[in-house]
């Protein structure tokens, strides 16, 4: 690759800033989430370093999780597909230090009615 003379240019460029504007305008819906998976649970973990633990809201449909919470200077939410089925009602959550988890409990696929 070619490189420029001006490529070490340290002055603001028109460039500059374009990832945090376009993020502005899908209202955060790009926010990184972790999704880990263990024997018999899921945990989802999500930096929100400018929430409040009133202010965070989650919803789960035993296959999507989806994060939203009231953040200055603009709200943050997320949705994350689950690599397994979870128990959406067995969801425990924690906050510390702009660190929020949850974590769910394994389900058995809705679709396996047992027939053999």
């Amino acid at each position: 690759m070619r490189r420029n003379s001006d490529d070490d240019d340290d002055s603001p460029g028109v460039f500059d800033g374009i990832e945090e504007m376009l993020s502005g305008m899908t209202g955060g819906e790009s926010a990184p989430v972790d999704v880990h998976q263990y024997d018999d649970e899921i945990r989802v973990v999500a930096d929100i370093p400018d929430a409040e633990r009133g202010d965070i809201d989650v919803r789960c449909d035993g296959r999507t999780v989806a994060i939203r919470a009231a953040t200055d200077p603009r709200p943050f939410r997320t949705r994350a597909d689950l690599p397994a089925y979870v128990d959406a009602e067995s969801a425990r959550t924690s906050f510390n230090n702009g660190v929020f988890e949850v974590t769910f409990d394994r389900d058995t696929d809705p679709a396996n009615i047992g027939f053999h």
